[in-house]
């Protein structure tokens, strides 16, 4: 076993990325959410008899250590623009660069709207 592999012992449980990834950053953690904005149509006594679901999505966040060759990519990225998820595009939402004596870290927020495609 080489040094580092995970062994689990016990109950086995989701570990790592579950397949969330972004280009060559040093993965720290990510997240996915599915979205949906709702409108509830009312009866005539108030209770609820429907809801509309609109706007399908999803969201999801990466972060991670930056290797140098990013740096100059992470600073040229702009809110609604494009970057790859899975290897989907997305549309960003945010970006946060964070600079420590160690290390640069990136925080990305995108979304993949259901009825949007981006290029």
């Amino acid at each position: 076993m080489a040094a580092g592999d995970l062994v689990q012992k016990g109950t086995t449980v989701v570990v790592g990325y579950n397949g969330v990834t972004f280009g060559t950053w040093i993965m720290q953690g990510s997240g996915e959410e599915p979205l949906a904005d709702t409108k509830e149509i009312k009866g005539p006594q108030g209770a609820t008899v429907t809801v509309l679901v609109i706007n399908p999505r999803k969201q999801y966040t990466v972060n991670g250590v930056i290797l140098s060759a990013d740096l100059t990519a992470a600073r040229a990225a702009l809110i609604g623009g494009t970057a790859s998820v899975n290897s989907t595009n997305c549309r960003i939402l945010s970006l946060k660069l964070d600079f420590i004596a160690e290390d640069a870290r990136c925080s990305m927020t995108v979304v993949k709207e259901d009825s949007m495609t981006y290029s």
